[in-house]
């Protein structure tokens, strides 16, 4: 059950969470979905151009304007109290491996990239994604680009982290 602790933090009359989630499985399902159907809103938007800049756009996005998200997400994917299938949903949540298979014609390919976005927004997150301490969207060009582009591939930029 929704405790009032939590209709307290969103400053909403007690009661209101376990009126709309019955279960905490109820809440946690609703945040998997609007997270889901957040991430396919944002990647429909960049969807056409250059696959590194479609990647940073949508990576800087999630590190924005759905920071949220991506904490609550991080921080349900690592509680044991959720279900495993939940978790599963949740690290499923952000990123297509299809669609990166689909981009990069390989699984193994497909997979890594998926890895690599992951760990950079992982690393932002810990780091604090802030302008001021050097994370920008140049900080997440580079190694997108390099993955992209191959190792040999020429680097579109020389920012590193």
């Amino acid at each position: 059950m929704a405790t009032p602790v939590m209709d307290a933090a969103l400053e909403l009359p007690s009661g209101s969470t376990s009126y709309y989630f019955r279960t905490k499985q109820d809440l946690i399902d609703a945040v998997v979905a609007r997270i889901t159907e957040s991430s396919r809103a944002a990647f429909e938007q960049v969807t056409s151009g250059d696959p590194v800049e479609v990647t940073v756009s949508y990576l800087a996005d999630l590190l924005t304007e759905r920071a949220d998200q991506l904490r609550a997400r991080h921080a349900l994917t690592i509680d044991p109290t959720v279900e495993p299938a939940a978790r599963d949903r949740l690290a499923r949540c952000l990123f297509s491996a299809e669609g990166a298979t689909e981009l990069l014609g390989e699984v193994r390919q497909g997979e890594g990239f998926v890895a690599l976005c992951e760990g950079l927004i992982a690393v932002a997150l810990m780091r604090g994604y802030d302008r001021a301490l050097g994370y920008d969207v140049e900080s997440l060009r580079a190694p997108v680009a390099r993955y992209l582009d191959g190792p040999r591939g020429v680097a579109r930029t020389e920012t590193i982290w």
